[in-house]
């Protein structure tokens, strides 16, 4: 099992200023460090976007490979730019051996070296959606973001950035043991332009739907995969679930992101109260798989 007092918060990218790499996701890693802490003094988080450097990254897989980390974050922003060969077998090494894995990615192909992951981690890829791997891709408006010509499917627009949804909990499950704000219901930041996941194995449990307000239809929001003797995998369908500019628009964003955005979140901060909980479970439910 991976060592319950460590805790990896990775990206898929090189760091690129105008991109979405790690340092656009502070907020998530204090209340990562902020809940590990809780349970034990010796817990430690490693933020880092994807080594370039053959040596840190070789450094990386032994890492994994060897159980190091008890929780791995990652955060999946790549187009055909994404880590190397060695780093998905090295995942699913860690994974394999007890380490739970948090998957957050984005619409149409964004994250697609997702698709690599073979093995205890072969089905990231069919739960976690891309143009390029579905075939008969729906086409209808539950999968498009009209406004937004240049983002095409899959993608399910829940609001906008700075704004919220409201997420129905699908399942009696630990990681949703806290009082939200709504009874049965979580409130998180919604996004634009979420990616699309979907169960594909009996072993996946869906935690949170919502809805499309382009099509009124319910998407999935959050799925746990969990099968005895490995690691947990909880997908997202999108990390600006977790992201700084999501959390508060004021951090700002990458120069391509066009959307305007809400001031939901700014006017009422308390609205982020769900989604400090629902991380602060995650933490603490996976310190204590691996403990």
């Amino acid at each position: 099992m991976g060592a319950s007092h460590q805790a990896l918060l990775l990206s898929t990218i090189a760091t690129d200023p105008n991109d979405w790499h790690i340092g656009r996701f502070s907020q998530l890693g204090e209340m990562i460090r902020t809940a590990g802490l809780e349970l034990d003094a010796a817990f430690e988080l490693t933020i880092s976007d994807y080594p370039q450097d053959d040596a840190q990254r070789k450094a990386l897989q032994v890492d994994l490979s060897s159980g190091r980390y008890g929780q791995i974050w990652l955060i999946a922003p790549d187009m055909d730019n994404g880590p190397d060969p060695g780093f998905f077998r090295a995942l699913e090494a860690a994974v394999n051996a007890g380490s739970d894995l948090v998957i957050a990615r984005d619409h149409t192909d964004l994250g697609s070296c997702l698709l690599e992951l073979q093995g205890c981690l072969n089905e990231v890829g069919q739960t976690q959606t891309f143009q390029r791997s579905w075939p008969d891709l729906p086409t209808d408006r539950e999968y498009a973001d009209e406004a937004c010509a240049s983002i095409i499917t899959p993608c399910v627009v829940t609001g906008q950035n700075g704004g919220v949804q409201i997420c129905r909990q699908r399942a009696d499950h630990p990681l949703l043991k806290f009082s939200p704000m709504i009874p049965g219901h979580l409130v998180i930041p919604a996004h634009p332009h979420e990616g699309v996941i979907r169960p594909v194995g009996p072993n996946q449990t869906v935690l949170l739907s919502s809805f499309s307000i382009t099509s009124g239809r319910e998407q999935i929001t959050a799925v746990v995969d969990e099968i005895p003797g490995r690691g947990m995998v909880l997908h997202h369908s999108t990390f600006h679930h977790f992201a700084d500019y999501n959390l508060d628009v004021s951090a700002g964003a990458p120069n391509f992101v066009l959307d305007p955005p809400s001031s939901q979140i700014a006017d009422s901060p308390d609205l982020l109260n769900d989604i400090k909980a629902y991380v602060r479970s995650v933490v603490h439910y996976a310190t204590s798989n691996s403990g």
